[in-house]
């Protein structure tokens, strides 16, 4: 027994001094041309070994090569496939006879690996992976048991320096390189981690840019239980390049990854991206944090504790920088198709959103989504402020200081409806449900209810001197502002139906109450219709039409005012000034015009409409005590001033009208008062804007209060006034003294008629004296005129002031004007 060991000791002996001496025997380098010569029959490719190759057997079997290269495949530009300055292999003798596999560090050097496409998408690798197949084809499978697998793997590292690889498709015109690459690692044991250090240059010509990457890490690698992990990674690129969105980003990602595949789990805990990019006016701070579980086997994953924070600054942006939080729970689901949002919160400035949003269908072409969103409540007038945004003048400076919103949404890539869409601004609520489908052209529905709002706080203040912020318009001017053309491509895109209820309303000064209005616009047909309010104890109702869908807006109104208290409304449009008219006011109007501009709608202005007022006062004017002072002034009589109201009282105030081509034509004026009768007929001009009318003024009765006795003497008499101008400057001139010749007139032949009567009798008397006092009458007028001209001709040179019935027209004329 002693014999046999110590003939295996010899044995053993003799085998490791024949390892050693075997390189000193055997030179490698002698057979490079049958190395070179079984590669090319391999792979077709000339190997060229220009280096001396290493080689030693005991304790390590080693392999040292300097350079080489093998050769590119026919038809491809670049000269060789792949270059390597040097590479070592070295592997430990002794472990492999216990079938384990120890290796030193494994060093690559000088690599320069050149891929390769060409027009027709064919690759210079495509004949090394069909010699391989062949290769596997030809193998026949052994039918002998294998032997055992190693029983263990052990590398000390891997060295790979100064590495190239570039790829070019001359299908598509790319390129790419990957220059100075390094890789540096630690032992490389299954299933214990590793330190890995890399770092590389990224170059693409198309597009232009570039980029220079490291990674660190542990990492660790079981093949048998296939189990992997990422320990402690930092990865960081810095590109730039002149195509990129930004000139410069810096990008880095940190955290812990693991998978398992036997389970089909990933996991990415601590997770952490921060990038930074810029450019000319640009600056974009970004960090995402969470944690990622994966189960790739039912393809679902979750991030939990998500979060975004950003900067960015940007001078076309209000405020130029605007600072964003956006936190959640994510939950995808890729079999179902499912994405849900939830505790979704944005932070934006003053704005906060809160939300909870489900995603269907996220990979087909037409994605899905509901939720609930909550717009917290935010300063809105502040959050401008802050973001350096203009709003617009508005009569409060109070407005828009809280705005909340609440809605139950869903919606899809082309539409959203807001199904329970709850607004508040300042002191108003708007409810109800908004729909918005086809974004590339709107269409908006809408059913929508609005509690009370002051529409006046909003709008832009009024000047303090209304005539120096608004000069009266001459009719050349007012033709000029009217002929701005209507907005008839902004109409044709409307596309709405819906309606909207409004508890209470001031707008313009006038307070309306209970309003409704529906509007179903298409295709440039608008129509308002039925719309209705409450207002000043009387009611609204009005259909309006506009059609835009030709060359000029088609306009069509129907409206109709009933039981109005006009005073109260007159007073809310002037803010606060008297109201010219009082009493319970009724009208309507059927118009229609076409036309481009305002102006064209006012020539083309056709139609009827009527107004009647009701126990009523015309505001400003007392008439019976204008008349009055009138006599008075006339007979050279003065009158205690007078504490009657100045207005004239009436029982009705009717009257039509009828619109042609811009005329407002009306012949039926007429107004009723114990004391008075006032008719009216003429014309006014839209488009002109100036007035031709004639009033007639009658006394038909008497009363203390609208004149007392004073105007006994006056019943039957009829005052003509003429209103001509402008509706701007409108002038009223009143024809005195027709009026009194036309009294005294009346007077004479009433005299005549009384004497012959008396003389004659009544029959024939009256018969006579009519014609007498006819005659008569007009010969007493034909003298009275002939005397006063006269008169007036020869004290014409002296006269220096009016007489007192041309002072008192003139104020009857200033009287009217004022009213009018």
């Amino acid at each position: 027994m002693r014999t046999v060991l110590k003939l295996i000791l010899i044995v053993i002996i003799i085998a490791v001094a024949s390892l050693v001496a075997l390189p000193f025997v055997v030179d490698p380098n002698d057979y490079k041309d049958e190395i070179s010569s079984q590669v090319e029959k391999a792979t077709g490719r000339n190997l060229t070994l220009q280096g001396d190759i290493g080689l030693s057997v005991f304790p390590w079997i080693a392999l040292e090569l300097g350079p080489l290269s093998l050769s590119n495949a026919q038809g491809f530009k670049a000269d060789s496939f792949a270059k390597v300055e040097a590479a070592e292999i070295r592997i430990k003798l002794m472990p492999l006879l216990k079938k384990q596999l120890e290796m030193d560090t494994v060093v690559l050097d000088g690599l320069v690996l050149n891929l390769e496409t060409d027009k027709n998408g064919k690759t210079n690798w495509d004949d090394l992976t069909q010699a391989d197949e062949v290769v596997k084809e030809d193998a026949k499978p052994s039918k002998e048991k294998s032997g055992p697998a190693l029983a263990a793997i052990s590398i000390a590292g891997v060295q790979l320096t100064n590495a190239n690889i570039l790829w070019s498709d001359a299908s598509k015109g790319e390129s790419y390189q990957l220059r100075n690459l390094n890789l540096d690692t630690d032992p490389l044991t299954p299933g214990e981690p590793t330190a890995v250090d890399m770092a590389f240059d990224l170059i693409s010509a198309k597009p232009e840019a570039k980029a220079h990457v490291t990674l660190d890490t542990n990492v660790m690698v079981d093949m048998e239980n296939q189990q992997y992990a990422l320990t402690d990674l930092a990865f960081t690129t810095i590109a730039e390049g002149k195509t990129l969105p930004f000139a410069q980003a810096d990008i880095k990602l940190n955290g812990d990854i693991k998978a398992d595949m036997v389970k089909q789990l990933v996991n990415i805990t601590g997770l952490s991206l921060t990038a930074k990019a810029n450019n000319d006016t640009q600056t974009i701070n970004a960090n995402l944090t969470g944690d990622v579980n994966a189960n790739l086997a039912s393809q679902q994953t979750t991030v939990d504790d998500f979060e975004l924070t950003a900067t960015i600054k940007d001078p076309s942006i209000p405020g130029e920088q605007a600072d964003l939080k956006l936190t959640s729970n994510i939950n995808a689901d890729l079999k179902q198709q499912t994405l849900t949002l939830s505790a979704l919160m944005l932070e934006l400035e003053e704005l906060m959103l809160n939300a909870d949003i489900k995603a269907s269908n996220i990979l087909s072409d037409k994605p899905g989504f509901a939720g609930n969103v909550h717009i917290q409540p935010f300063n809105l007038r502040k959050l401008a402020d802050d973001m350096n945004i203009e709003l617009p003048a508005m009569a409060d400076s109070n407005t828009l200081e809280k705005l909340e919103v609440k809605a139950e949404l869903e919606g899809s890539a082309s539409h959203i409806n807001a199904k329970q869409l709850d607004v508040t601004l300042d002191q108003s609520k708007l409810t109800g449900q908004l729909a918005i489908n086809n974004f590339a052209q709107p269409a908006f529905n809408f059913k929508l209810k609005l509690d009370q709002i002051d529409a006046d706080r909003y709008l832009p203040p009024v000047p303090e001197d209304k005539a120096e912020s608004k000069p009266a318009a001459t009719p050349a001017t007012a033709a000029a502002g009217g002929s701005s053309q209507l907005p008839l491509e902004a109409l044709r895109q409307i596309n709405a139906k819906g309606s909207i209820d409004i508890g209470k309303m001031k707008a313009t000064g006038l307070t309306s109450e209970n309003i409704h209005v529906t509007i179903n616009a298409v295709n440039g047909l608008v129509k308002l219709t039925p719309m209705r309010a409450d207002l000043y104890q009387g009611t609204y109702n009005g259909n309006v039409n506009l059609d835009a869908r030709g060359d000029k807006l088609k306009l069509a109104i129907d409206e109709t005012v009933k039981g109005v208290q006009a005073g109260p409304l007159l007073q809310d449009m002037s803010a606060g000034e008297d109201a010219a008219v009082t009493g319970t006011a009724n009208a309507n109007a059927k118009l229609t015009g076409v036309g481009a501009s305002v102006d064209e709608i006012k020539q083309t202005l056709n139609g009827n409409g009527g107004f009647s007022f009701t126990d009523g006062a015309l505001k400003g004017i007392n008439i019976a005590d204008a008349i009055r002072k009138a006599k008075a002034a006339l007979s050279g009589q003065k009158l205690a001033e007078s504490d009657a109201p100045v207005q004239t009282d009436f029982s009705a105030l009717t009257g039509t009208f009828k619109a042609t081509n811009g005329v407002i034509d009306n012949q039926d004026l007429s107004l009723k008062s114990p004391l008075l009768r006032i008719s009216g007929a003429g014309q006014a001009s839209l488009p002109k804007e100036t007035i031709d009318y004639s009033l007639n003024v009658a006394v038909v009765g008497t009363i203390s209060g609208q004149g007392g006795k004073e105007l006994t003497e006056l019943k039957g008499l009829t005052i003509p006034v003429k209103i001509s101008g402008t509706f701007s400057e409108p002038k009223p001139t009143v024809d005195l003294a027709s009026m009194v010749k036309d009294k005294a007139k009346e007077e004479l032949k009433s005299k005549a008629e009384e004497k012959i009567k008396e003389k004659l009798g009544d029959d024939l008397g009256g018969l006579l004296g009519g014609a007498l006092g006819t005659k008569g009458a007009t010969n007493s007028q034909s003298t009275g005129d002939d005397a006063s001209t006269n008169k007036s001709a020869d004290e014409a040179p002296v006269e220096k002031e009016k007489a007192p019935e041309e002072k008192l027209e003139d104020a009857v004329k200033d009287k009217l004007k004022d009213f009018f």
